[in-house]
């Protein structure tokens, strides 16, 4: 079943990054999605392709050091010229993630574990802050494994389960449409209109409200509403994340008050030990001061001993309950569909690219601005039928965004 939409995916996706005849592109991925880049690799060389590389993924290898009790890798330099060298003018970037693996750190030592990877994004740190500051075109999407689909059907077969993931799958990539790029298109330009609208609120809150969560945070006036497709700094229009659904800015990362209950499990990019559930965060003057979760609360504990600035807001999206990622009301178990099955806040970094004035800033000036610096980013689901979205101007004129599991825009 999987395999005759491995073309449709490839397809959007060389949509997605704007792929033209003589571009060059790297392909990351996880190990168990091969034979899903075996259809991108084939369509990037057809359109003209003037190289194709890959780069593999896997939480084992990274597992193995921490197990050994290796807090750093003294990396060889090609490494590092690789990773940089093909995040530049002149290259696209696609990720086939499979988010498989999402225990492999469960049951070892946490503070080797956040030792490691605070250690390891200095590997990575140009590439990570030239992505999040739209340098170049870059896309990521999710390929299904029988691992990812037994954790989001546990009552069915893995055989069962792996089908039901696809049809979800196929549903919400739009990959059952005649043509599924043009239906991407459509749902672009109905993103447009949103954030027009959002815009045009000149907000300087917004508040949330629902079980467990009392929050209020401000708007970064220094970013604008961005989401569906960008504009990289090379002039290609690009969508990051395919699919999407989410509408989203920057806030103040010290203007954040409040309390907030996940609605999602917490399925992060490694998580330093179990998946966070029912997970909650008490905000004062833009940073966690306290937090909690039914289970998973270590890796919280770890994931804040990455990072100092963990502790701060660098994002808030706007998703339509009714969305298609919402509909089944599942938890998906990568973090790419949860994301985008309701509202969410993302601690750590914020995207420099949704600056309304693009420029070259150093860590000091964007902190000043209130745009947070992290070498981490987390989104958290905090949207659900009961949660009310409200934006309030600075005249205290009150708009409803998302009431009684509605989207209102």
């Amino acid at each position: 079943m999987n395999k005759k939409y491995y073309d449709s995916i490839a397809d959007l996706m060389l949509f997605a990054v704007n792929f033209t005849e003589g571009d060059n592109l790297l392909i990351s991925l996880d190990a168990d999605c091969r034979e899903a880049v075996r259809s991108l690799a084939y369509k990037a060389y057809e359109k003209g392709a003037a190289y194709v590389g890959m780069r593999y993924n896997d939480d084992f290898l990274h597992a193995a050091a921490i197990k050994a009790g290796k807090t750093s890798i003294d990396y060889p330099e090609y490494l590092k010229r690789m990773l940089d060298d093909t995040c530049v003018k002149g290259w696209k970037s696609i990720a086939y993630l499979s988010f498989s693996e999402t225990d492999t750190y469960k049951d070892l030592p946490g503070d080797v574990s956040a030792e490691y990877f605070r250690n390891y994004q200095k590997l990575t740190d140009f590439r990570r802050t030239q992505s999040m500051d739209d340098a170049y075109p870059w896309s990521l999407t999710f390929i299904p494994t029988a691992a990812t689909a037994k954790a989001v059907f546990p009552e069915s077969s893995t055989e069962d389960a792996y089908k039901a993931y696809w049809e979800e799958v196929i549903r919400i990539m739009r990959l059952d449409r005649e043509d599924p790029v043009a239906a991407w298109k459509e749902k672009f330009r109905k993103d447009v209109e949103r954030k027009e609208y959002l815009s045009g609120l000149s907000a300087e809150y917004l508040e949330f409200r629902g079980p467990g969560t009392d929050l209020r945070l401000r708007l970064n006036p220094n970013a604008a509403w961005c989401g569906g497709q960008e504009i990289a700094k090379t002039g290609d229009v690009f969508a990051p994340n395919m699919p999407t659904d989410e509408i989203f800015t920057i806030p103040d990362c010290g203007r954040v008050d409040g309390r907030v209950a996940l609605t999602r499990p917490l399925v992060m990019a490694q998580n330093l030990g179990s998946v966070p559930r029912n997970a909650w965060f008490e905000f004062k003057d833009g940073k966690v001061v306290d937090y909690g979760a039914d289970d998973g609360k270590d890796s919280l504990d770890n994931f804040f001993a990455r990072d100092d600035r963990a502790r701060y807001l660098g994002e808030v999206a706007l998703v339509d309950p009714s969305s298609t990622f919402a509909q089944s009301g599942r938890t998906f178990y990568n973090g790419l569909y949860d994301e985008n099955t309701s509202c969410h806040i993302a601690l750590g970094a914020s995207y420099t690219a949704a600056l309304k004035v693009p420029g070259h800033y150093s860590r000091e000036q964007l902190l000043e601005m209130g745009m947070n610096q992290a070498s981490v980013h987390e989104d958290m689901m905090i949207g659900g039928p009961g949660v009310d979205v409200t934006a309030v101007s600075s005249d205290g004129t009150r708009v409803g965004i998302i009431k009684n599991g509605k989207f209102l825009i």
